[in-house]
């Protein structure tokens, strides 16, 4: 039985999606991100300070603050947050971008699966709920974050200086089921160490290029092999790829340096800074052992992150199934392999990923978002506050 009385305003969720979307959020990494976070986090604040709603900032970079807006429950012993990230990558892949577009049920533009959608349907959630408002169990915390796409810094940030919640539902693309558990992530750059020479007398250098190419075969052979031995029920195995390389100075010298970037997705109870890198360097000092022409380290850490296992009888997995089961009739926890900033928020609280739209738009030169299941995820997250 519902314990939300209300139903989602298919033409208020349109136009609450346009004007998100229409707002150039593009991360300051990415290319054209010369706006940053700041004119999306201006306008959320604003639509929270209208529904008299408790707002604050916190500038967890330099002219880039996340939002923090509390709607008081009848309980102040307990805080649900909802989380959404304020940047989008680039929309140079994408040129008219920032100009939504509805085509059927399909909103067009960048940041509309990721995550503009999710958040444009819990402003809409705020309104059903206004109604409401003296009847929710707890007290509603959002936190608008800035640089998920770079770092999580954002998220963060609000944990390190104290952000708390019971439970949080983290907003990404998940198609509506609630996602408990993801991977993590380490991304390392490898160096291997050669010597210049003149490339009409390659013998006198050493070729860093071909130590590197060895490197990557064995690489391949003795960990990217093994790692299907190991099994997460929602996640399955981790993975590795080797996404970059370069070395070299010009054509006619033998490269005295090379390097590779590595992307290893590590299962969600896997430490991607201990026994993981602990694994990659140790197979580094073996193959410089068995190969001694190969002189090869981890240069540097580049990122990493942990994943995401939130055990399935935790109250806001309970909640987060209810609340879909409710609305769309059927319910099932998920797995996914890609990462979220409740990757730092479950440092400090329980969470699930939830929300509308496919993993595989995103970041797309034609990215869209189901306005339907944007309307939907609205009866969800209030389904969800009222539940919890």
């Amino acid at each position: 039985m519902s314990r939300f009385k209300g139903r989602a305003d298919r033409g208020r969720v349109i136009e609450l999606l346009s004007n998100l979307v229409a707002i150039d959020s593009v991360n300051p990494s990415g290319e054209g991100g010369s706006q940053g976070e700041a004119q999306l986090a201006e306008y959320l604040a604003d639509f929270f300070r209208d529904l008299r709603m408790e707002v604050s900032t916190q500038e967890a970079l330099p002219g880039r603050p996340n939002v923090l807006a509390r709607w008081k429950g009848s309980r102040s012993d307990r805080t649900l947050l909802f989380q959404s990230h304020l940047d989008t990558v680039t929309a140079s892949n994408m040129p008219d971008g920032l100009r939504p577009r509805l085509e059927g049920s399909k909103l067009h533009g960048r940041g509309a699966c990721d995550i503009k959608g999710a958040t444009a349907a819990f402003l809409h959630t705020l309104e059903l709920l206004a109604p409401q408002r003296e009847e929710l169990p707890a007290d509603l915390l959002y936190l608008g974050a800035v640089d998920e796409e770079i770092a999580y810094t954002g998220s963060r940030f609000f944990v390190q200086n104290g952000g708390r919640a019971d439970a949080a539902v983290v907003f990404e693309p998940t198609g509506l089921q609630p996602v408990i558990a993801h991977k993590g992530a380490l991304r390392v750059r490898i160096a291997t160490h050669g010597r210049s020479a003149h490339t009409a007398r390659p013998e006198l250098g050493d070729n860093a290029i071909y130590q590197m190419a060895e490197v990557v075969r064995a690489l391949r052979k003795r960990i990217e092999a093994t790692l299907p031995e190991r099994q997460h029920p929602l996640c399955g195995s981790a993975t590795l790829a080797v996404s970059r390389i370069s070395g070299g100075l010009q054509i006619n010298i033998v490269p005295p340096a090379c390097y590779a970037d590595i992307d290893w997705r590590t299962l969600p109870d896997e430490d991607p800074t201990g026994e993981v890198l602990d694994r990659l360097r140790g197979f580094l000092d073996q193959l410089n052992r068995e190969q001694p022409w190969i002189h090869a380290e981890v240069d540097r850490i580049i990122s990493s992150y942990r994943g995401l296992d939130t055990p399935v009888d935790a109250p806001i997995v309970g909640a987060a199934l209810g609340a879909c089961q409710t609305i769309l009739g059927s319910s099932q926890p998920a797995g996914a392999p890609y990462g979220t900033d409740a990757s730092e928020l479950a440092q400090a609280m329980p969470c699930v990923v939830l929300g509308p739209g496919d993993i595989a738009q995103a970041h797309t030169s034609d990215e869209w978002v189901d306005v339907e299941q944007v309307a939907q995820a609205a009866e969800i997250y209030a389904e969800l506050a009222m539940r919890f």
